[in-house]
């Protein structure tokens, strides 16, 4: 006769036990990492997309308007999603003259979770100071 070596039930549901804690405790951190760098990427497309929209009006020699909304922000041609993470303070119309130049000195704050980010536009210029709280 043959012994078969092999692992018990207990030991079975203590290696399950110790494997669902480690990957439940290292969940948490990663999506904690993702989202931080979701929001990073949405910032950097955000300034991409206010100085593409200045642009674009100088170059068509149009007046164009950049809509922020709690969802979305838009030029009436393109169009950007805000991840759910982060929210503008309130809704947004800012105005781009023919020349390329924001008709405003308007504050534009974004919320997340853990810090405030706010852009302060300079008038006429399109460009703008950006803070994080």
């Amino acid at each position: 006769m043959y012994k078969t070596k092999a692992f018990t039930l207990l030991e079975s549901l203590l290696v399950l036990a110790l494997t669902s804690f480690f990957l439940l405790t290292f969940t948490g951190s990663v999506k904690k990492i993702f989202t931080s760098i979701e929001e990073k990427l949405f910032f950097l497309s955000f300034e991409h997309f206010y100085q593409d929209t200045q642009k674009l009006s100088a170059a068509r020699q149009k007046e164009m308007t950049l809509t922020i909304s709690d969802h979305r922000i838009s030029n009436n041609i393109s169009s950007l999603a805000i991840p759910t993470s982060i929210h503008p303070s309130r809704s947004y119309n800012l105005d781009f003259s023919p020349s390329g130049g924001n008709s405003s000195l308007e504050k534009l704050q974004f919320l997340t979770e853990d810090k405030s980010v706010t852009y302060q536009l300079y008038i006429g210029s399109g460009r703008y100071k950006k803070t994080e709280n």
